[in-house]
Formats: C-alpha cells, sequence, structure tokens
C-alpha cells in the first residue's frame, strides 16, 4: 500500500509540476501576443507619418518646379529666369561644340589609318603579282592621298609588317596543312604556299603529315604502332651520373663489339625528391657471330611491374590521393613540380595496377570482419559515370540530369574488436538486400549486426545466425529534427539523452563485458521501458493529418525498438551505429571534388583502395612505408599468409628497398 501511495504521490507531483509549466507557457505566450500586437501598432504609425512624409516632399517639388518655370502661384522674375536658362543653354552649346571637334579628329586619324593600309595593300598586290611598276611603267606609289598625314617609312614598314602578320594567321586559321606544317618539319614538307597555290587555281597536294594522320585515324587500335614518349627531363639530368649503372655480359672475349644496349629507367620518391635510375645492359657480338647480353637482375626489378616508378612513388601517389583528398589534378601539378612529365591516363593506370596487385587482400580482410562476433555496417552514395541499365532495376532517379552522374551506393563494414573496416561495391553499386547476404553468406559462427532501419538489413531482425541491432542514434535522429516544433519530441530526447548518459557512466565504472551487462539490464533497462511506453502513448494519441513527421518517427522507433533491446544481452555491443559512419565520413566528405567513379570496375578498385587506408589510419600506420612493404611482399606471399599482410597483424619486413 505503501508503494502505490508513493506512485500516487509521484504521479500526482508530476501533474502538479506540468500543470505549472503549461500555465508558466500560456502567460509567455500571452506575453508575447501583447508584445508582437504592440509592434505592429508601433509599424502601422511608422508608415502612415513615412507616407506623409513622403507627400510633403511631393509637394514640395511641384511648388519648386512650378516656381523655376514660372507657373506657380509665386513665380520667379523674368530677368532671374532669363539668365539661369541662358547659363543652361551655354553650357549645352559648349559640350556639343567639344563632341563634335572630337568626332571630326577621329574621323580624321581613322580615314588616314585606311588610306595609308589601302596604298600598303596594293604595294602588297603588286609585289605579289610580279609587276615592276605602276602605270605607265612608274614605281608603284606609296604616297597618301591629298588631304592626308604623311606616313615615315618606319610606320609604313612597321604596318606592312602588321599586315604580313595578319595574312599568316588567317592562313594558320583557314587551313590546316600549314598549321600542320608549322608544327612538325620534315623532309618532304611542301614549301609553296598552300593559299596562292588555291588562287592561282592549282592543285594542292597533300602534305605528308596529313597523309599520317589519315593512316593513323583507320587504325582499329594502336597495337603494333609506334606511339611517340614524353620527354623526361629527369633522364637526362641523370645521365653520366651516380645511377646511371652500366651492366656487362659475363666472360666477355676480346674481338667482341658493342653492338647496343637495352636501356630501363625508373624513379623512386627518396625524401622529398624523384631519384632516376638508369641501367644499361649492354650487348655485344663477337667474331664467331655469337651474341652476349645481361638479363635484368633481380634486385632491379619492379614489383609493380612494366612501369617506370617503383612502389615508392607509387605510394606517395595513393596516399595524396586517398589519404589526404588530394585531387588527381594536384597530383598531376604536385608530378609536374618533382620534374616528372606524364600524361593523365599514365597516372590513372597507375592507380589502377596498385589496386589490382591489392586484389589478394580482399577475402582475407572479409574473413577478419565476419569471423568476429560484433560487426557494424552502413552504406553511403558515391557518383558515377557509367551507364544505367534498365535490366538491371535502374531507374531515372537514380541519375542526376544536371550533373549526368549515376547515384550509386558503396557498403562499409567495421569490426571495432579488430579495428578493420571493408568497402564493397556491388554488382554496379546496387543498395539491395542481396548486397548484405553476399556479404555475409560465409558466417558460421553468431554475428551481431549493428545497423539503421533500412530494408536491406530487415531479413536479419528475427535472424538467430546473424542477429540485427538497432541504432539508437537513427532512433534519436527524427525526433531531433522536431525538437523546435513538438513538445513530445523534447520529452523523447530527454529520455535518449538519458539513456546515453547512463550508458556512458557505466562504461566508466566497468570494463568487463559480464559487469556491463548487469549494470545495463538494471539501469537502462527501466529507461528503454519508459521509452517504449511513452512512445506506444504517442502513437494512439497523434493524428496523421495533424503530425504527420512526428507519427512517422515514433512508428520508426516503435519498428527499431525490439532489435534495440538486444543490447541488454552483451556488454561489448554498442546501443549506436556511430563508429561505422565515422568510417564513411571520408568518402561524403571528399565525393563532390575527389572521389568519384567511372564504371563498375572502377567502384570495385576504389573500395579496396578506401579500405587499405581506412585501416592504415585505424591503425596509425606510416601509408607510404606500409604499403611499400605490402607491393613488394604481396606476390610472393602463400594464401593463408595474406592475412598478415592486413594492417592489424602487420610487421614491417627485412626486405630492403629497390637499389
Amino acid at each position: 500500500m505503501k508503494s502505490e501511495e508513493k506512485s500516487i504521490k509521484a504521479i500526482s507531483a508530476q501533474a502538479h509540476g506540468e500543470a505549472a509549466d503549461n500555465r508558466l507557457l500560456r502567460k509567455k505566450l500571452r506575453e508575447k501576443d501583447e508584445l508582437i500586437s504592440d509592434l505592429r501598432a508601433q509599424i502601422e504609425n511608422l508608415n502612415k507619418n513615412l507616407s506623409e512624409k513622403v507627400s510633403q516632399m511631393a509637394d514640395m517639388m511641384d511648388k519648386l518646379v512650378a516656381f523655376m518655370m514660372g507657373r506657380g502661384d509665386v513665380t520667379l522674375s523674368g530677368s532671374l529666369r532669363d539668365a539661369v536658362v541662358s547659363g543652361v543653354r551655354a553650357e549645352y552649346e559648349m559640350r556639343e561644340r567639344k563632341l563634335k571637334d572630337e568626332f571630326s579628329r577621329q574621323l580624321g586619324n581613322l580615314t588616314s589609318e585606311f588610306e595609308a593600309r589601302l596604298a600598303a595593300k596594293d604595294n602588297e598586290i603588286n609585289s605579289l603579282r610580279g609587276d615592276k611598276g605602276g602605270e605607265g611603267g612608274n614605281t608603284p606609289s606609296t604616297s597618301l592621298p591629298e588631304g592626308s598625314m604623311p606616313v615615315t617609312p618606319e610606320e609604313m614598314a612597321a604596318r606592312n609588317k602588321q599586315l604580313e602578320q595578319q595574312k599568316a594567321n588567317l592562313q594558320v586559321t583557314s587551313y590546316g596543312q600549314h598549321t600542320e606544317s608549322a608544327k612538325y618539319h620534315h623532309g618532304e614538307q611542301q614549301v609553296e604556299n598552300a593559299d596562292d597555290l588555291d588562287l592561282n587555281g592549282e592543285d594542292v597536294p597533300d602534305e605528308r603529315v596529313v597523309e599520317i594522320a589519315r593512316e593513323v585515324k583507320t587504325h582499329k587500335d594502336m597495337k603494333g604502332v609506334e606511339k611517340p614518349r614524353r620527354n623526361q627531363p629527369l633522364v637526362g639530368a641523370a645521365k653520366g651520373g651516380k645511377y646511371d649503372i652500366v651492366l656487362l655480359p659475363d666472360n666477355l672475349p676480346d674481338d667482341a663489339v658493342e653492338i647496343g644496349e637495352d636501356i630501363t629507367v625508373r624513379y623512386s620518391y627518396v625524401k622529398g625528391y624523384i631519384r632516376t635510375h638508369i641501367i644499361r645492359r649492354k650487348k655485344f657480338k663477337d667474331s664467331s657471330g655469337k651474341y652476349y647480353h645481361v638479363n635484368l637482375p633481380d634486385k632491379y626489378k619492379n614489383c609493380m611491374g612494366r612501369t617506370q616508378v617503383t612502389e615508392s612513388l607509387i605510394a606517395q601517389i595513393l596516399t595524396m590521393h586517398f589519404h589526404y583528398g588530394m585531387t588527381l589534378g594536384e597530383v598531376e601539378e604536385w608530378l609536374k613540380a618533382m620534374g616528372l612529365n606524364f600524361a593523365h591516363s599514365t597516372v590513372m593506370n597507375w592507380i589502377e595496377k596498385s589496386a589490382d596487385i591489392l586484389e589478394p587482400l580482399d577475402k582475407p580482410l572479409q574473413k577478419e570482419i565476419t569471423t568476429n562476433s560484433d560487426v557494424h555496417g552502413d552504406e553511403t552514395t558515391v557518383k558515377g559515370k557509367d551507364k544505367r541499365l534498365a535490366a538491371k532495376g535502374e531507374k531515372e532517379e537514380d541519375v542526376e540530369d544536371e550533373l549526368h552522374y549515376f547515384k550509386r551506393w558503396i557498403f562499409c563494414y567495421y569490426a571495432p574488436l579488430v579495428g578493420l573496416t571493408q568497402f564493397v561495391f556491388h554488382e554496379r553499386g546496387r543498395r539491395t538486400q542481396e548486397a548484405v547476404q553476399k556479404y555475409f553468406e560465409d558466417v558460421i559462427e553468431k554475428l551481431y549486426l549493428h545497423s539503421d532501419g533500412a530494408p536491406i538489413y530487415k531479413c536479419y531482425d528475427t535472424g538467430e545466425l546473424i542477429v540485427r541491432i538497432a541504432c539508437l542514434v537513427h532512433m534519436r535522429r527524427p525526433f531531433y529534427k522536431l525538437k523546435d516544433v513538438s513538445i513530445d519530441a523534447m520529452k523523447m530526447l530527454k529520455i535518449f539523452e538519458d539513456i546515453f548518459k547512463e550508458d556512458r557512466n557505466i562504461k566508466d565504472s566497468f570494463t568487463n563485458p559480464d559487469e556491463i551487462t548487469r549494470e545495463r539490464v538494471l539501469r537502462i533497462a527501466p529507461l528503454l521501458n519508459d521509452m517504449k511506453s511513452y512512445l506506444d502513448k504517442l502513437k494512439a494519441s497523434l493524428s496523421a493529418e495533424e503530425e504527420p513527421e512526428l507519427l512517422k518517427a515514433v512508428n520508426y522507433a516503435l519498428t527499431e525498438y525490439p532489435c534495440m533491446l538486444r543490447c541488454l544481452e552483451d556488454g561489448s555491443l554498442d546501443l549506436s551505429n556511430n563508429i561505422c559512419e565515422r568510417q564513411i565520413r571520408r568518402i561524403a566528405k571528399y565525393r563532390n571534388n575527389s572521389f568519384f567513379v567511372g564504371s563498375p570496375e572502377a567502384g570495385v578498385r576504389f573500395a579496396r583502395l578506401m579500405s587499405v587506408f581506412a585501416n592504415i589510419r585505424n591503425h596509425k600506420l606510416d601509408p607510404v612505408k606500409y604499403l611499400c612493404d605490402v607491393f613488394r611482399r604481396i606476390k610472393n606471399t602463400a594464401d593463408d599468409k595474406l592475412v598478415e599482410l592486413l594492417a592489424h597483424k602487420w610487421q614491417p619486413s627485412t626486405v630492403s628497398e629497390w637499389v
């Protein structure tokens, strides 16, 4: 009985408190209404006074104009009016004379310049026709017509040079032959001017450059076709230096004659500069016709394949782009500043090659994450530039028409116990339940999956092997958006805050998962029960017409509530999914300027490289040092040992750096 009386008293006190709060709120609302009424009255008075002042000013201006023009009740005297009018007329006439004089002067200058150009053009036409003189055998005149200003020989020469340059520019823009001839000098280049030949009715011969362009255009592909190489200034600077290495064959006879050399170039990034190695492998031939050559030693071979750059430079480029968020354009500018002259496609090939080399780490990383008992999952969008396929269920709303990009999805899975993250780009970046099920298809032990209430995760709401845990932050988020317009939303936020605060206090006091589980059952379970009761009350009282957003938030929280209670089963579980959202924040931050994909294959590579750098950050590793070591070791590592190259188990090897 005493407990019931206490409960009744507590409820009564709470009711009295709420009534007092309501009275205070109504009082504040009345005061605000009175203040608003006073302000409106003041605004009306100010508008009235302003209208009166404007009317007075308009009347004064009308009277002043009438006074000046002699149409008012009081007029200006005739003498004063004439003086004012005459002053204005004199000013107008003076300005008119100045404008006429300026126009006459400019017209004379333009006429003189035109006549000079006309005379110079006549001389040029006569010289091109081969005339030796003007009419009657006289030399063509270069004098200007009468009334024109005399032109000095220097001015005439300058004008002729200007006309010749204009003609040359016109030829360059009008005829492709002249443009190509100016760029490329070859033995079969024509010396005739194509313009003159065309004007004289002669056939214009095809240039060799045009023939080469046509030949290249007819190729279906460029295989077997020699392509021009970019000039690399660092190679010339390294010739004859310390890193210009010459290798000679063994057992070379005395009568052997050098017949050439094979040159291999390597670029390495060393402490802020690019080191260039030139490996020259000399080739010889003796008197009997036997050839001698040198195979490239293992220490000079590149673990990145057939590229001129070594793993150190590629690791630096990947770090600048994926770790520091630099755009590829900025990376290419940095390469140029370091002295390397490579095309954008070449840099992209380096990134693709590095992603392909790291592909064997995908399966070990997935296994390490899915064998943990606690996994967080979430997804975010990336921009893709591939074609929409209607057969794949892709709709028009998947495309951002104004940017011509497709909205693709990339999944993120995080295992907090081992600190590993993996991004997955599934089948053209589709956001489907199949993508989630495929990732966890090899799970054989019980696993808790933290996620929001998206339908793609709903298949694990009633699972036994994979059990989904709802995110309390996602349940709280819609109420937070309504906090300024709804008292019920504020009360729900207070309940959420009490739950989070109590959980922080428990984790500060206890570290053992079993103890945390016990304290959560004792201290957080009642708060969750109160939250459920208040949600049921709101659902019964809210109207879909009056408060649709609040009702939607309540329904979402009630749907997620059963999965939220599972956090009471294990003290090592989190109440929220924020730890996974922090992993995908980097993609959301840089996807508008640095991170986007051009094809489904590029999406897979992007997800792989983002996984590598996410794990580097999670374990605070040196990205360049880690990547260089993995690039050197991965091809010679057995499949069952690849897990040792993941960030949480990686140990630097004793393999020396490239030369």
